[in-house]
């Protein structure tokens, strides 16, 4: 699930029921394994595993096996996380003495830890047989059924763990992540609202922001999130989600800067370069997006989302070859992927002038996703493309308004406007631009441009001197940026015959 159930397995196996009283274990004083038992105890009690380890494998010598020597080594086993080893060892204890609960329950942590599950349900269910609604083995059987995938069974196991011991957070905790995975999002908070209130940590602070991102409380959703950070700065789901929703507040640089920051903190992972590049692509940089793949390729086997992503890189190109992997994918209605896809698809279509088509496409991905607002630029421009001027100009209004920092979106919208006449329309979207990007040289030179005809119409001095401080502008920010000097000469020509004809 993720790296804090093996935490959560080290809490509940370290509530010393596997030890549990060692004058239990030593009722029968008559058998001579007895005194090695007992040695190898004080032994584990001092932390000094080889020495105890020692003393049990001397006991195996003995002419009658004992299955507190097997036990033992277990728990040993267990606490040097040689998990292999413990449960070979409780398998032989539960073969000498089956009606010992302790040993079924270590026996079932241990397999669980060795990913074997169906054998720990097993275990669990022999463990509950001999001693009924037991916390700890319900919540042990809850984690066995969990990893099979099996949430209703499981979320049934960690409830009923929870009604044993009140004060079973982890069960509660579990419970609230099976009731996300069956979609009983209500159930889920109430009970992740209460242990963030009472038992906050790293865990219920994530499952929360998880919780929050799918009700689309997106500002919950980042509290928690930098929560979880708060309890541990190294926990990359936690960047990962919160980029993710930053991603989709449509925050471009909150989103890459979350990235940015697990690389730093060296959280080198597969899954924080596809994160990476899936918000890269979102926000049209493909290239960096491509050079984000190559380092989850080195991280990690190529997967098929890996295999997804790089296909919509390659449309980057024009190369349209792989596009069958894509339409496979929009298959599944569980992908994560599916609106980015949709959109790509939209963009092979478009590049081979179907633009029906691929406004299609794009108005698929933004019922898939409506927070995927750069949809809005790709249809105003399919629309342009397709001759439809209507529709053009309402989805690149709707496109600044849904995106309003995305530059390109102006600079297109104004190219638009330019070239069917409307000037002073274009002048307004490249004003409202410049608020965003105020040292941007090219919208500066459009505006020139823009403004340049429109002095042309409405010939003052005013409005020759406004346009060439425009020049003076783009010239402070780079000398040779400026496109217009032979229209800039014009202009200072209209500028001086104007001056001329007050002065007489």
């Amino acid at each position: 699930m993720f790296g804090g159930f093996k935490k959560i397995i080290e809490k509940v196996k370290n509530l010393n029921s596997e030890i549990e009283t060692y004058r239990k274990d030593s009722v029968i004083q008559s058998l001579p394994s007895v005194a090695f038992v007992n040695r190898a105890k004080k032994a584990i009690d001092n932390g000094q595993y080889k020495d105890a380890l020692e003393i049990l494998k001397e006991a195996e010598n003995l002419p009658q096996e004992d299955a507190l020597v097997f036990k033992y080594q277990g728990i040993i086993y267990d606490r040097l996380f040689r998990f292999d080893e413990a449960v070979a060892a409780y398998k032989k204890s539960a073969k000498l003495n089956p009606q010992d609960k302790i040993i079924w329950k270590n026996l079932g942590f241990a397999l669980i830890n060795v990913q074997l599950f169906e054998e720990a349900e097993e275990a669990f269910e022999n463990a509950d047989k001999i001693t009924p609604a037991n916390a700890e083995v319900l919540m042990g059987w809850g984690m066995a059924l969990m990893k099979q995938a099996k949430f209703s069974d499981a979320r049934e196991k960690f409830v009923f763990s929870v009604k044993v011991n009140k004060y079973n957070s982890n069960a509660l905790f579990l419970a609230a992540v099976m009731e996300i995975k069956l979609k009983m999002y209500d159930e889920a908070e109430s009970k992740l609202q209460f242990l963030a209130n009472v038992a906050p940590n790293e865990g219920n602070s994530f499952e929360y922001a998880r919780l929050k991102l799918i009700k689309s409380d997106y500002e919950s959703a980042i509290f928690y999130a930098k929560k979880a950070l708060d309890f541990n700065k190294n926990m990359l789901p936690a960047w990962l989600i919160l980029g993710q929703i930053y991603r989709l507040k449509n925050d471009e640089n909150a989103s890459l800067d979350c990235y940015n920051e697990a690389e730093n903190l060296k959280l080198i992972a597969q899954n924080l370069y596809v994160e990476w590049a899936v918000t890269l692509l979102r926000f049209g940089h493909v290239e960096e997006a491509c050079e984000k793949l190559s380092k989850a390729l080195e991280n990690g086997d190529e997967d098929s989302e890996i295999k997804e992503l790089k296909t919509l890189c390659e449309f980057k190109n024009n190369d349209f070859s792989n596009k069958n992997v894509l339409t496979e994918a929009l298959k599944n209605p569980e992908n994560p992927n599916r609106a980015l896809i949709l959109r790509g698809l939209g963009l092979a279509e478009c590049a081979q002038e179907k633009f029906s088509e691929g406004i299609h496409y794009f108005k698929s991905a933004l019922k898939e996703d409506s927070t995927d607002v750069l949809n809005h630029y790709y249809i105003a421009k399919a629309y342009m493309h397709a001759g439809n001027r209507f529709n053009a100009r309402e989805y690149f209004e709707t496109s600044i308004k849904e995106n309003p920092l995305y530059i390109k979106s102006y600079i297109d919208y104004s190219k638009f406007l330019i070239s069917i006449d409307d000037f002073a329309d274009a002048g307004r979207k490249l004003r409202k631009a410049l608020k965003f990007a105020e040292n941007n040289t090219e919208i500066l030179n459009m505006l020139f441009y823009v403004n340049y005809i429109l002095v042309k119409e409405n010939l003052c001095e005013y409005n020759i001197k406004e346009t060439l401080d425009l020049e003076k502008r783009i010239k402070s920010i780079d000398e040779n940026a400026f496109k217009y000097p032979d229209k800039s000469a014009e202009l200072v020509e209209m500028l001086n015959n104007l001056q001329e004809k007050e002065q007489n």
